[in-house]
């Protein structure tokens, strides 16, 4: 029973006994206790000390739960003021990845600019991340236990962002124990966390980096596009549709709701020609875009 059922089953039965105290003796009594002192009976006395013990029950009940209720107010602010505040930080795309030719395999996150599809050593990717992840993840002085492996580096200024690379051997030394800093940089994927909701970055059926407004950016600095636009975008590129299930080098597919561009990578550090694929997505029924991929097909 809460406190305010409590109070109100009290103030009735006080009201009730008030009332049978009242109103139980006939008129010739009335005249006589006006002109006596009234005695109260026994089971009158028994009545009044049975609800000043409820009230004073009552009373000592009400202060333990207002106390209870303040300790866990003042518990939840401590909770909360102890809970890390999640800075909105808003990025701009870098001249670096504005330049960035569709097939180049540069990435930005956040501020800092990294090069997906094996164009980068460990080495290399830790002087990239210095003073802004926290590498510590990757030792640069052990050998990369197996001929590949996944490692996280977290931005240090910035808690919603943690990068996942895979790093690999080179394929000349798959069979043999090779340092990681001499390990290439194959992939680079991104989970983003505002506080609110998780961005996950990983496609289905291969991997996949997400375009995110103000957090990551591709080459040319495209960025979720309407219908018509991602049509003038490929005809400016000189990339051209075609009607097979996959896309060759500059080609695009074309479905209900996206358009798929296949680029030819650059060179890489095992002297292959990754393969890039960019998907944009949008709403079949306004035509608005609605979503943007970075995929590498084949490495």
């Amino acid at each position: 029973m809460n406190k305010i059922t409590r109070i109100s089953a009290l103030v009735f039965a006080l009201c009730l006994s008030a009332a049978v105290m009242t109103g139980c003796g006939d008129s010739n009594n009335d005249i006589k206790a006006g002109n006596e002192t009234s005695k109260a009976s026994p089971a009158e006395d028994k009545e009044e000390k049975e609800l000043d013990e409820a009230l004073d029950k009552l009373e000592q009940e009400t202060a333990e739960e207002l106390e209870q209720e303040k300790q866990a107010a003042e518990s939840a602010v401590a909770e909360s003021e102890s809970e890390p505040v999640v800075e909105e930080i808003k990025y701009e795309a870098t001249e670096e990845i504005k330049n960035a030719p569709l097939n180049s395999g540069y990435i930005q996150i956040g501020d800092t600019v990294f090069r997906s599809g094996g164009y980068m050593t460990a080495a290399e990717l830790v002087e990239v991340c210095k003073d802004k992840f926290d590498t510590s993840e990757i030792h640069l002085d052990e050998y990369l236990p197996s001929s590949c492996e996944w490692y996280k580096v977290r931005s240090v200024e910035d808690p919603r962002i943690e990068v996942s690379v895979q790093l690999v051997k080179r394929r000349e030394d798959a069979n043999e124990k090779i340092k990681i800093p001499d390990t290439i940089v194959s992939k680079v994927e991104m989970k983003f966390f505002d506080g609110k909701q998780y961005c996950l970055t990983s496609g289905i059926g291969a991997d996949a980096l997400a375009y995110l407004e103000n957090v990551v950016f591709f080459p040319m600095g495209i960025g979720i596009m309407d219908y018509d636009d991602i049509k003038a975008f490929t005809e400016s590129q000189g990339i051209e549709k075609t009607d097979s299930l996959v896309a060759e080098a500059n080609e695009y597919i074309e479905s209900d709701d996206g358009i798929s561009i296949t680029v030819e990578g650059e060179e890489n550090l095992e002297g292959n020609y990754p393969t890039i694929m960019y998907r944009f997505k949008f709403d079949p029924k306004t035509l608005k875009g609605t979503d943007l991929r970075y995929f590498l097909i084949d490495l």
